[in-house]
């Protein structure tokens, strides 16, 4: 559909008359005025969607409107299995015209039947009767013979075997489908009480009465005697141990002699429990003028711990042990030389930690310049302890071992490097 315009010209070589220039409108008199709706009332603002729930919490139950495909497909079977319908069945209505015509049929096929059957009789004789009579009793169920001589035309005698002299029975086997079996054992005493009249009946209560005649050989019962008394049975009693004293100064020897005769003596692994000798605790005591550098001790963070300080420390910081000079707190560099060999992981990881710190204080000058004797004595101790060669050794072990002591080993490296990485080359 052509729509109606207005033609119009532009001149564009003139740029003052294009500003000026106005595009006149094309109504379609399609589009209206827009107009805005005055709002009657506030909008709802939008509610939470509610579920329906039922009392209990639960959903509720939703009945299905159709049934399972199990059920369709079973349907499905079903009808596959059933006799096709016939479709060439009459649906005329001549149909029963057509069932009086079968039934006549029937009758005659009936009548021949019967005609056959009369004259096969008719030519066996009264023995060969008796024997197929017998084998169809013995053959067949009692429930299927049952049947058929209720179905016997009882109007012709001739067709009815139950009219003969001879009763029939009915033999009244159980059934082949629920066979019970039973088992019965002959009793020979049984049977020849059985066959011997009885004279009296048996009551079962005079089982417990004394018998009337007693025999000739009952003997009366001998008097009573005490039993010989129970031998005396004579068990052997291990000696009673000793009382051992606590404080006696051969407690260690007396109690591995009383309770562990066979087994071998360490006494060094129980000298931890002996008591401390005033000897040893005097190798670090404060009442000492000069100490050696294998004596001084240092706690976790690589300070030096004089004698004075380290007798009053309290066990709870952890810096007791059973080396020299127990009741003393700290460990001497031999001593922690000697724990970066360990086997056990924390005890390495301790002893590379406090090892790193010291030889860091050791660098920096905390323990005097180089050239002292304080200084050099210290350096010579880890010389000897091979202490850089084994931190070193463990720290280069990337991926192998301990991942715990290679960091801590890394760790005290740094530290040794930060504080100068001196080594030792003698006085």
């Amino acid at each position: 559909m052509a729509m109606r315009g207005q033609r119009f010209t532009v001149d564009l070589d003139d740029c003052e008359n294009t500003k000026s220039t106005s595009i006149p409108t094309v109504g379609f008199g399609l589009v209206g005025d827009i107009k805005e709706r005055a709002i009657a009332s506030s909008p709802k603002p939008p509610s939470p969607p509610r579920i329906k729930g039922s009392a209990t919490g639960f959903p509720t139950h939703k009945d299905r409107l159709r049934s399972p495909r199990f059920k369709q497909n079973n349907q499905k079977v079903s009808s596959n299995t059933k006799a096709p319908y016939n479709q060439n069945t009459p649906k005329s209505k001549n149909d029963k015209g057509l069932v009086g015509q079968n039934g006549q049929q029937n009758k005659l096929v009936d009548a021949g039947i019967d005609a056959e059957n009369k004259q096969r009789l008719a030519e066996m004789s009264e023995i060969e009767i008796a024997a197929t009579r017998e084998q169809l009793m013995s053959s067949l169920s009692p429930s299927i013979i049952e049947k058929l001589l209720k179905k016997a035309n009882i109007d012709d005698p001739s067709t009815s075997f139950i009219d003969s002299p001879e009763p029939v029975e009915i033999p009244t086997t159980p059934d082949k489908k629920s066979p019970t079996k039973k088992v019965a054992f002959e009793d020979p005493d049984a049977t020849s009480a059985s066959s011997s009249p009885a004279l009296h009946p048996v009551n079962p209560a005079s089982e417990d009465l004394p018998p009337l005649h007693p025999p000739s050989d009952l003997q009366p019962v001998a008097s009573k005697q005490p039993l010989p008394p129970l031998p005396d049975i004579h068990f052997p009693k291990a000696p009673a141990p000793p009382d051992l004293d606590p404080d006696d100064p051969n407690f260690l020897s007396n109690l591995h002699s009383t309770y562990f005769p066979s087994l071998p003596s360490d006494p060094s692994a129980l000298a931890w429990m002996q008591p401390i000798n005033p000897e040893e605790q005097a190798s670090y005591s404060p009442s000492q003028k000069a100490l050696p550098p294998s004596s001084l001790r240092f706690d976790f963070r690589g300070h030096l711990l004089p004698p004075r300080l380290s007798s009053q420390m309290p066990s709870t910081k952890g810096l007791h042990h059973h080396g020299h000079a127990p009741e003393s707190a700290g460990y001497t560099i031999p001593e922690l030389a000697h724990l970066a060999r360990s086997a056990v992981t924390s005890q390495r990881c301790i002893a590379y930690q406090t090892l790193g710190r010291i030889l860091y204080r050791l660098g920096r000058g905390d323990f005097g310049s180089e050239g002292e004797d304080l200084c050099e004595g210290l350096w010579e101790l880890i010389e000897k302890g091979k202490v850089l060669e084994g931190m070193v050794d463990a720290a280069s072990r990337d991926g192998e071992g301990n991942r715990s002591v290679w960091a801590i080993a890394t760790d005290a490296v740094w530290l040794w490097r930060k504080g100068g990485g001196r080594r030792w080359k003698g006085r």
